[in-house]
């Protein structure tokens, strides 16, 4: 792969790494602690803290499958101000006040109302809503990429140590997946949307996709390639379910997958292209498949879909062929993209007619005339994430980059002071992943 061709700006979360109760927005942290001495300077009233007591009793009958109203994303009111800017420059609000202007009122009053974390049928037509599973998962892949970030623990390792951190991550999360996929659980279906949609509007907030594009050699490709055919195999078991529709029983159906046209479109601009972003005008096919609304999606949805039909999986520019004399060619034996680029291909190649795999589908073969393990495997999942783990031996996943899992000399070591940042908070915390970050 080539390199970067410019750097990814940052991206900002308007809630950040909390537990499944917190109503914290803030995204700036400086210090850690344990999550059970988390003791907010507060002037909550007695019947503040009586309701509060009573929205965790609440929360804590849901089922992981009952869908939950959430926050809006920040990163989504960032994309409406930069759509405003694009129209009306003198209209926008200056990027460092949209939290403060655009975001904070409007989340404030969401809970002053109970809107946050009440029961969608509460809240006719609001498309901000996710599975509790799903959010309580989101919430934890948030804590666990700040566990990865040497900067909040101030110390140094190496370069790339929180890219490796956050594939690390995405890849448990893809264990989790294949474990999902491959059950025989009448819910297997809502275990396989509960991590993609995690997982989805997790690589949109604070800094994730930066932190993750930031890596070298095959790894970040091959991953994203990985993302890519799991988000394709849950799309076409939902389209087999007939739910690939308007009305749903993923009623955030059209939300997440705005989430990876949000994380992808770009990609290839920063040098994340070829085999492993071909998924993305296959998502753009079932999106328009199911009939889906865009304004249903993100803020940015309908143009991400206008210019994904449009580009290839080498150039950010709409209607530029691929060049190539430049296409990369480090990972032309990668048998991961391989796999890739080759369903792939079948795909573009068989007559829609005739088995509609542009889209994917119900038929019981693969593109090459195989049978399949799984009525649902029309994108081969089962075979690419094999060779993809294997790939990774000896170890795909794991805890090797969470700084809170070195031992307190490993922590020392690389710490600028020389003294362990967590020397005070108790091994069983640490290995609980109870260590939260305070402002």
């Amino acid at each position: 792969m080539p390199p970067a061709k410019k750097q990814k700006s940052s991206r900002h979360s308007g809630v950040s790494t909390q537990d499944a109760h917190s109503d914290s927005s803030d995204s700036a942290f400086e210090s850690v602690r344990p999550r059970k001495n988390n003791k907010r300077k507060s002037t909550e009233s007695a019947s503040d803290e009586s309701q509060n007591a009573s929205k965790r009793v609440e929360l804590e009958k849901l089922a992981p499958y009952d869908y939950v109203c959430i926050p809006r994303p920040l990163f989504d009111v960032e994309g409406e101000n930069w759509l405003t800017w694009s129209i009306n420059p003198s209209a926008h609000v200056e990027e460092e006040d949209v939290y403060n202007k655009l975001y904070k009122p409007k989340w404030e009053q969401e809970k002053k109302d109970g809107v946050y974390m009440s029961p969608p049928e509460n809240h006719p037509g609001r498309k901000w809503v996710m599975m509790w599973g799903a959010w309580l998962k989101r919430n934890f892949l948030i804590q666990k990429a700040e566990y990865c970030d040497p900067d909040n623990f101030h110390m140094h390792i190496y370069t790339d140590w929180t890219s490796w951190g956050i594939i690390e991550i995405g890849e448990n999360m893809m264990i989790e997946f294949n474990k999902a996929y491959q059950s025989k659980e009448p819910t297997r279906l809502e275990e396989m949307w509960v991590i993609i949609s995690a997982v989805g509007l997790w690589l949109n907030e604070g800094n994730c996709v930066s932190q993750l594009i930031e890596g070298e050699a095959e790894d970040v490709p091959m991953f994203i390639g990985l993302l890519g055919c799991a988000l394709l195999t849950t799309l076409a078991a939902v389209e087999k379910a007939g739910e690939l529709k308007p009305d749903s029983r993923f009623i955030d159906l059209a939300l997440v997958i705005a989430y990876y046209m949000e994380v992808s479109y770009d990609l290839p601009a920063y040098g994340v292209e070829g085999d492993c972003v071909a998924w993305r005008k296959h998502v753009v096919s079932y999106f328009e498949k199911g009939n889906l609304d865009p304004a249903k999606g993100l803020s940015t949805t309908k143009l991400r879909i206008e210019k994904l039909k449009k580009v290839n999986n080498y150039n950010e520019e709409a209607d530029v062929p691929n060049s190539v004399a430049n296409l990369p060619v480090t990972y032309d034996d990668n048998p991961v993209l391989k796999l890739i680029r080759e369903e792939d291909n079948g795909k573009e190649n068989e007559h829609p007619k005739a088995t509609d795999k542009t889209s994917g589908s119900s038929n019981l073969k693969s593109s090459k005339g195989k049978n399949t393990e799984k009525e649902d495997d029309v994108w081969n999942w089962v075979k690419v994430f094999q060779t993809y783990k294997k790939r990774r031996e000896p170890i795909m996943g794991g805890e090797q980059y969470d700084i809170t899992k070195m031992t307190r000399a490993e922590r020392a070591k690389w710490a600028f002071n020389h003294k362990d940042p967590l020397a005070d908070i108790p091994a069983k915390d640490l290995k609980n992943n109870l260590v939260d970050f305070k402002p």
